[in-house]
């Protein structure tokens, strides 16, 4: 399998969790071995969006979450319970530093913080080399959007923000 489809599939149809899919998770329930083809994703984030993102990339095929990353233990308890519904095990980190440097099998990062720290958040992760999937807002600083572009150019990975309506095939 070709992970440059792959990854612009994920990037595409992770837009789409706005799309009202109602699937039981069981249903949509992925096998616990990883696939040589499967990409390895984490999220940083799994408040309400967060899970909303998570909910809609576990039913893109190949999609394996190797992390979740959030302040709250609440939060991280209960992604990680929506991850053991479809079998996966994802390592638990309050800080994405930590993550970044520990989790180095990361092809992509969906991004579901508060938006005055999307950029530090995705402007690291695309220097690990990982795309990224960022909810909008991009940043609340015009000049920290234009580096978050400017290090995707640079580290040839990519990097798209969800605008719903304009991502979505629906609209």
């Amino acid at each position: 399998m070709n992970f440059d489809v792959t990854r612009r599939d994920f990037l595409r149809s992770a837009a789409a969790t706005g799309a009202g899919l109602v699937l039981t998770r069981a249903a949509l329930a992925q096998e616990a071995a990883p696939k040589p083809a499967d990409l390895n994703v984490a999220v940083i984030g799994t408040g309400s969006q967060g899970r909303i993102l998570m909910d809609a990339c576990l039913k893109i095929p190949g999609i394996r979450f190797k992390a979740v990353c959030d302040i709250w233990p609440y939060s991280q308890k209960y992604a990680s319970g929506i991850l053991k519904a479809y079998n996966q095990e994802a390592n638990v980190y309050e800080d994405y530093r930590d993550m970044l440097a520990k989790e180095k099998d990361l092809q992509a990062v969906v991004i579901a913080t508060p938006d005055f720290v999307h950029a530090e958040q995705t402007i690291a992760c695309l220097k690990a080399g990982i795309h990224v999937y960022c909810e909008k807002e991009m940043s609340n600083d015009l000049a920290q959007a234009k580096q978050m572009v400017l290090t995707a150019r640079q580290a040839g990975k990519q990097l798209q923000i969800g605008h719903q309506r304009r991502s979505n095939p629906r609209y």
